[in-house]
């Protein structure tokens, strides 16, 4: 219980601070003020973890950092599936007409630039979300509810789903932002919730995709495969609207353009999740631990 309360006061003056920061920092960064107090909170809270748990090699081994021998090729492993995951979901678009396929035209130096972009983007967001989620956020919730892993998994997944909400509701920000818009954004995410109605269908596709993200990281004892398939499914959602054109609204069936949003994404996350639990084992370092 004091772990829960220290963890509390530390998150709550993480908010503080962030709400302090972000409108000094929107004089001079070219980003929205929400975008910058959420990326202030996320890495002030990824500074805490550094500077409040010590860091050395049982530290990595718990979190499921610590690099062996097959550590890139769980890494390829879990990128590729992400890209085929989503990859077959679009084809099927295809060919039931709720897309279409094109080549789009643009120069070599183009092509390296948004390939790069993407694949930058997809690693960063693997390598901080998953240390976030899965290394932290699962491992301190495994640990308070005793080792009940299921039950970890279902939290980890419903916070990891409703984050990404919480910037649905739009608090209104004046042309000159101070610390008092800065607590409004703390209280946004509560706000944002009420909206559930209108963000249901995506939430489920992140619960599931949450879902099988754990399932990658605590099947192998590694972050690895869950940062390879955040990346790959990351990467592919960047540079699918270059190649694929979805025609029509938004179905129950089939979603959107998100992909994940619809009974077919589901399904194929749903499948991506009992595919990895069969075919993943426990590295040697999870196996010792």
């Amino acid at each position: 219980m004091k772990g829960f309360i220290r963890f509390l006061v530390i998150f709550g003056s993480i908010l503080l601070l962030s709400a302090f920061l972000t409108p000094l920092l929107y004089d001079f960064l070219p980003f929205k003020f929400e975008r910058i107090f959420n990326r202030l909170v996320m890495i002030g809270t990824l500074l805490a973890i550094v500077i409040f748990v010590r860091i050395k090699k049982e530290t990595l081994r718990r979190f499921g950092l610590l690099w062996e021998k097959n550590s890139l090729s769980l890494l390829a492993m879990g990128f590729l599936a992400g890209i085929l995951t989503l990859l077959l979901t679009s084809a099927l678009n295809i060919v039931f007409n709720n897309a279409r396929f094109v080549i789009p035209s643009l120069s070599l130096m183009d092509w390296v630039s948004k390939v790069s972009l993407a694949l930058a983007t997809g690693l960063l967001i693997g390598v901080i979300e998953e240390f976030f989620f899965r290394g932290f956020i699962f491992r301190f919730l495994q640990k308070a509810f005793k080792n009940r892993v299921l039950i970890a998994v279902l939290v980890t997944c419903v916070f990891y789903s409703l984050i990404h909400f919480i910037g649905m509701k739009k608090i209104f920000i004046g042309p000159d932002p101070d610390f008092i818009d800065g607590l409004k954004l703390i209280g946004a995410p509560f706000v944002s919730l009420a909206e559930w109605p209108r963000f249901w269908p995506e939430a489920v596709g992140l619960f599931l995709f949450g879902f099988a993200l754990n399932t990658a990281a605590y099947k192998s004892g590694s972050l690895y495969p869950s940062i390879g398939l955040h990346a790959g499914c990351v990467f592919f959602i960047r540079l699918d609207d270059l190649f694929i054109k979805f025609q029509g609204e938004r179905t129950m069936f089939w979603g959107s353009k998100l992909v994940y949003d619809g009974v077919i994404g589901w399904v194929f996350l749903m499948l991506l999740a009992c595919i990895l639990y069969r075919t993943l084992r426990p590295s040697s370092v999870a196996a010792k631990s």
